[in-house]
């Protein structure tokens, strides 16, 4: 019993000096083959040797909306949790602050694309909205398409990970591949980078 005691005390004591470490990510070399990548969890890898990906030679999911108006499009934040309902427009969304990312999206099974995207954190729209707490995300589409995300999985760095692009690879993003605006979700599978977004709810 007094040896479990001693093991226990010196793991929390490890824990918190950061002697135990989040598990090493596999190095992409930049000749990895596409069918390769496609069955890897984006987490587990580093794809930063992996050359860019053309915007013409990037897979596309799903079906633009018809007869869109960027002049009427706004984004929508809303929840229960949100201290300040907010609807952006996009040119409110392209003044706000900003991130460049080379982010790796994988469809597991189907396709992977490398990228260079630019967009505004998640994290901005949560401070703009003043949300203080919140258990879920729900983000959705145009479409109709929708991805939840829970507190758990944006815990503390980890909300860094989302943010909503309007560019890709230093140009406008296209209409196939979201405009006016999609989110990018590093580490997280491809299913969940809604495209065409038009809402944000916070509870």
């Amino acid at each position: 019993m007094r040896r479990s005691m001693v093991f226990l005390m010196i793991m929390v004591l490890w824990l918190s000096l950061g002697v135990v470490e989040a598990k090493e990510r596999v190095q992409l070399a930049p000749d990895t083959p596409k069918s390769q990548i496609i069955h890897m969890n984006p987490a587990e890898v580093d794809a930063s040797l992996l050359p860019l990906d053309p915007i013409g030679n990037l897979n596309t999911t799903g079906v633009p909306p018809k007869d869109f108006d960027l002049s009427s499009w706004y984004l929508e934040v809303k929840g229960e949790s949100v201290g300040k309902e907010l609807r952006l427009s996009y040119e409110e969304l392209q003044k706000l602050p900003m991130v460049k990312k080379k982010v790796l999206l994988i469809c597991p099974g189907f396709f992977a694309d490398y990228a260079e995207w630019e967009g505004v954190p998640l994290q901005e729209i949560l401070k703009l909205a003043a949300v203080k707490e919140y258990q879920k995300i729900l983000i959705a589409g145009l479409d109709g398409y929708e991805a939840f995300f829970s507190k758990d999985e944006l815990e503390g760095e980890r909300i860094n990970l989302l943010f909503l692009a309007l560019r890709v690879n230093g140009e406008t993003l296209p209409r196939e591949h979201g405009f006016p605006v999609r989110l990018v979700a590093e580490d997280f599978y491809g299913s969940r980078w809604v495209k065409w977004i038009r809402e944000i709810v916070v509870d």
